[in-house]
């Protein structure tokens, strides 16, 4: 069974997600302590931190970690075809977006006021992200014998529609044309396939595939 989180992960926790919601300005000491379950103004958060900027500082750097630590945790071995290598990309590149919106959010809205914030995010969160991206990217095409002249480019295309799609999902509710992630993912993918295709890619489909 696992162990309940300590106090000052809990303000952790519940910081994050009232920054994200309602903004920095808008999150009193007084919100954090009562979400995390501490007589609301009673100086229980000070016993941890000793300021709000220091709740949000810590509070970036840990979901950076976690962040970091779900990317380190893509396992691409091979999958026997480009169709469910692509699926992976997809799938997992969507559940680390889903991870980031929390502190993509508090950049929106906050990130005037702490520019240490959004350099950590851009250079831990984004750039890492994309380069984590093309050298995937580039692994997968050269196990089937696709070569891009620009590989930098091609990965920002690649991700960038799947960074659309989060961020519509995000801002409004409801995702492009209101398609179901599955159906998403397998529009993204035969849309690469059929480029990998032209490309002369040696795929090495299932037989009940391949005819579709």
């Amino acid at each position: 069974m696992a162990s309940e989180p300590s106090t000052r992960e809990r303000i952790i926790s519940e910081a994050i997600r009232l920054f994200a919601e309602r903004g920095f300005t808008g999150t009193t000491v007084g919100d954090i302590e009562q979400a995390a379950g501490l007589a609301p103004r009673s100086g229980g958060l000070y016993k941890h931190f000793p300021s709000k900027e220091a709740v949000l500082e810590a509070a970036a750097q840990r979901h950076v970690g976690q962040i970091e630590a779900l990317r380190s945790a893509l396992d691409f071995r091979p999958l026997g075809n480009m169709r469910a290598e692509l699926t992976l990309v997809a799938r997992w590149s969507l559940a680390e977006l889903r991870a980031e919106r929390p502190l993509i959010k508090i950049v929106q809205k906050d990130g005037d006021q702490f520019p240490a914030l959004v350099k950590l995010v851009h250079e831990r969160v984004v750039e890492t992200g994309h380069r984590t991206a093309r050298a995937v990217l580039e692994l997968l095409l050269s196990r089937n014998g696709v070569e891009v002249e620009n590989p930098d480019a091609f990965a920002a295309v690649l991700v960038g529609s799947l960074v659309g799609r989060d961020v519509e999902e995000m801002m409004f509710g409801s995702p492009p044309g209101g398609l179901e992630e599955d159906d998403f993912v397998e529009a993204w993918v035969e849309c690469w396939l059929t480029f990998a295709r032209g490309a002369g890619a040696t795929l090495d489909e299932p037989a009940a595939q391949a005819a579709t």
